[in-house]
């Protein structure tokens, strides 16, 4: 026997609303109360209700597809929870990589193509995107979209974290841990992220009236870090902490710690930067600062889903601030 699949008006009927607020909560919409928002949820759930997604796009002239752009290999970009939470919304995800500022044309090509295909909305992931907003405007033809990282233009809307905060965190850890004599492998001076890691670690040394140590320059990766990691233990042996411009330097950083004969972290402690997956696996585990890439997918699709309920939804700016994870590494 074929079983009747459910519809909105089934949902609409055992939550006691109409089939309009039904569908203002299915798409996002902020414009319903939150006992009414649980009341809907909890029917949809019950039925096992699943929107037809033909049925919507016919309706609402919309692609149910959200576009990620991944300017930067660099750049974390949590496609799990991205596409886990789109879902949850209806929404489909497509991805597509674009290394700026070497392929300007294809990026437009790439905008070109995609407003085309009436991508819905779009998420920039980049740690290094100064595009100005009229340009962004231009490129995406109405279609609403956010970036996630670093250094976005003025007017565009954006979800960041804090850098500042979170490596002012990582740097009072070590000192309440007693060690003043810091070394630091940076993460490269190219990328805003690392700049401003970097610039912290020098001016807590500095007011905290300690000598800065030796510190050198890598590229996020972990032959980076291993290799600068060498050549920092060949100068100077007579720091007791080591920062790491991110966890894929501090893996490759604890690696050379090892070879020369050094333990982590009873001869030199070892932190880095972003809680990747595999920080808390190492040996021994790395204390780092946890960057809540699942909160910032959240927030940004939330925002492309209320433009498109609401073209009159607020531009948003917001900063998430990262959390200090203390591990056995420090």
């Amino acid at each position: 026997m074929s079983v009747k699949q459910p519809t909105l008006h089934d949902v609409a009927r055992l939550a006691g609303v109409s089939h309009q607020t039904v569908s203002r909560v299915i798409n996002s919409s902020p414009n319903v109360a939150d006992d009414t928002r649980k009341r809907v949820q909890d029917s949809i759930n019950a039925l096992h209700y699943r929107p037809n997604q033909a049925a919507r796009s016919l309706i609402t002239g919309r692609s149910q597809t959200l576009q990620v752009i991944d300017f930067d290999a660099y750049y974390v970009t949590p496609l799990p929870p991205i596409i886990s939470i789109a879902s949850e919304k209806g929404y489909k995800i497509s991805v597509s990589t674009v290394k700026l500022p070497d392929s300007v044309h294809e990026f437009r090509k790439l905008m070109d193509d995609s407003t085309a295909r009436q991508v819905d909305g779009f998420l920039l992931f980049a740690m290094d995107l100064t595009v100005p907003k009229e340009i962004l405007d231009q490129l995406c033809r109405g279609a609403p979209y956010v970036q996630l990282g670093s250094s976005p233009a003025d007017g565009v809307p954006a979800v960041l974290f804090d850098q500042v905060g979170g490596m002012r965190q990582l740097m009072n850890h070590l000192f309440n841990m007693g060690h003043k004599r810091i070394a630091e492998i940076s993460g490269p001076f190219t990328k805003v992220d690392a700049r401003q890691r970097h610039a912290v670690v020098q001016d807590m040394l500095h007011d905290a009236g300690l000598e800065p140590g030796p510190w050198v320059e890598s590229d996020f990766q972990i032959l980076g870090g291993y290799e600068k990691a060498l050549e920092l233990l060949s100068i100077d042996r007579s720091f007791t902490a080591l920062v790491c411009g991110n966890d894929q330097a501090a893996v490759g950083a604890m690696r050379a710690i090892n070879e020369v004969g050094l333990r982590v972290p009873d001869d030199i402690a070892v932190v880095g930067f972003d809680d990747e997956h595999f920080a808390a696996y190492l040996n021994p585990p790395l204390t780092t600062v946890r960057q809540d890439f699942l909160e910032q997918a959240r927030r940004g699709i939330g925002y492309i889903l209320a433009k498109l309920e609401d073209p009159e939804t607020p531009m948003i700016r917001e900063v998430i601030c990262p959390e200090l994870v203390v591990r056995k590494s420090s």
